[in-house]
């Protein structure tokens, strides 16, 4: 049966507080909702990739009441209710500077389904981006005291930690927490990951050129031609010999452009040789 789940992309765009401090190499500060959103798009396309349903409950850049969220998620019945969010300590990155990831379970859940869904997520997460660890806690939170499912909320890094506020707005970061949040999920319900299908990269291939070949005499014998490079080359010329379809061609030079091969020409009919041109692939 197909696993339903309820993604939650923490607080709207404009909540008061949930954001950076001002960031001087970006010129500003960096909102909590603009990773969160971004998580939850990735997350929602790896696990409609993986067989999955999900619902939205906070689909907007507003600020969703808990209680809808967790309301729309009862109402559907959903398998799991996800919370994603980034962590905050005393809002600068002055002093003290908390780093790493952790996953917030109900009180008393951490040996029960909630539990067990939040350690195959924090698996997964310790095998990305280097960061801390922290864990599994439980917390009295609404999206996981109010809801009928196991209900995990993570959060994914710390705003007020530099090297981690830079992570929140770069797509590849974005990207792995929402892949190994959707390891997680899959390993709990014991659905097999499928992978995001890389693009076949272009094929190359090696422009064609053309070369004009100035032919100054063709024989049946070797003897022959042999003889004509010998010609040529007291004359000043450097040559070879082409063999093809039982002719032996003396070749005078082979040019990219037409008009330098046309100039070849006349220089042998000056010295006395008639000459042709092919054309030829390369």
């Amino acid at each position: 049966m197909t696993k339903y789940i309820a993604l939650d992309d923490g607080h709207g765009m404009e909540t008061a507080g949930k954001r950076t401090p001002y960031i001087p190499s970006l010129g500003r500060q960096i909102k909590e909702n603009e990773f969160n959103r971004a998580v939850v798009k990735f997350l929602d396309q790896e696990l409609k990739r993986c067989g999955f349903r999900t619902l939205l409950v906070a689909p907007t850049d507003v600020d969703t009441p808990l209680k809808e969220r967790t309301d729309k998620a009862n109402k559907a019945g959903v398998d799991a209710y996800i919370s994603i969010h980034y962590n905050a300590f005393d809002g600068t990155f002055a002093g003290k500077n908390p780093e790493g990831f952790q996953a917030h379970v109900y009180l008393g859940h951490s040996n029960k389904k909630a539990g067990k869904l939040a350690k195959c997520i924090l698996k997964h997460l310790a095998g990305g981006t280097k960061q801390v660890n922290r864990g599994l806690h439980e917390s009295n939170f609404h999206v996981l005291r109010e809801t009928h499912m196991p209900a995990v909320l993570l959060e994914l890094g710390f705003m007020d930690n530099e090297r981690e506020a830079l992570l929140m707005i770069n797509t590849d970061f974005q990207k792995e927490c929402a892949r190994e949040i959707a390891q997680g999920i899959c390993e709990y319900f014991g659905v097999k990951y499928v992978p995001e299908k890389k693009a076949n990269p272009p094929k190359t291939t090696t422009p064609t050129k053309t070369f004009y070949r100035v032919v100054t005499g063709s024989f049946k014998e070797k003897a022959n031609a042999e003889r004509r490079v010998a010609e040529l080359k007291r004359k000043g010329f450097d040559s070879f010999i082409d063999y093809k379809n039982g002719w032996y061609r003396v070749i005078t030079g082979s040019f990219q452009d037409r008009g330098n091969a046309k100039k070849r020409m006349a220089e042998l009919k000056r010295a006395g040789f008639d000459s042709f041109l092919e054309s030829h692939k390369a």
